[in-house]
């Protein structure tokens, strides 16, 4: 498996790539306190690959030895995995698929809390999604520029409240960021059924206007066939 250095750590990641020549925009997967188990965040970068972008799914936790996130070791080592994601920019920019000017990122959960954290203070990303992520306060307070933003959340997620996602939105707001911000009623911390498609739905076309500067038709029974 491909990897790189960070905190004098072998980082592993998982680089889906799409399947024809050419150079695309890169977009660094970030999985939530779980570790780079789930499906779903596994799913999602293989049809965000299939949709024409290089996708690079890091395994930030083994920067500090980490198989889950409890919340003391969130506090302990948040700056820690910031430095590990911002090199795994570094990664993907020398990806020679990649086009280093068009780099999105992608969060899931305490992956969308890092994902936007890093938005907020590194230049080179040009758009960020957050799934049920959001900002610590002490971020929130401290930012002055955002790339433009996708907050999907649930609003019966017990995780991370869909307070969250609003807070982050006040701050868009104020900053006169472009954003987009989609909330599911009785979803959880992982979307189901059609919830499910329409955030992909969601997340694809707010990646080619930000990413890839065109507009994308996606057709319903690709998706179903590619989602699965």
């Amino acid at each position: 498996m491909p990897s790189y250095t960070s905190n004098d750590k072998n980082v592993e990641v998982v680089v889906y790539e799409p399947q024809r020549s050419g150079t695309f925009p890169a977009l660094i997967v970030v999985h939530g306190s779980s570790g780079p188990v789930s499906s779903f965040v596994g799913n999602y970068a293989q049809q965000l690959a299939n949709f024409g972008y290089v996708v690079f799914f890091v395994h930030y936790f083994d920067a500090t030895a980490t198989s889950y996130a409890s919340f003391s070791g969130i506090q302990r080592n948040f700056r820690i995995w910031l430095a590990v994601i911002a090199d795994g920019i570094n990664f993907a920019q020398r990806h020679a698929k990649v086009d280093s000017a068009r780099i999105g990122l992608l969060g899931v959960s305490l992956g969308g809390y890092l994902s936007l954290s890093l938005a907020s203070r590194d230049a080179r990303v040009t758009a960020v999604v957050s799934l049920m992520g959001g900002m610590p306060p002490e971020v929130i307070s401290a930012t002055h520029d955002m790339p433009p933003a996708l907050l999907l959340h649930g609003e019966a997620d017990p995780v991370v409240p869909v307070s969250e996602a609003y807070a982050v939105e006040r701050l868009l707001k104020t900053l006169g960021t472009k954003y987009e911000l989609k909330t599911y009623p009785g979803q959880g911390p992982s979307f189901r059924g059609v919830a499910q498609l329409d955030a992909l739905t969601r997340t694809l076309k707010f990646l080619s206007r930000h990413l890839k500067n065109e507009k994308v038709f996606l057709p319903i029974r690709e998706l179903l066939l590619n989602f699965r």
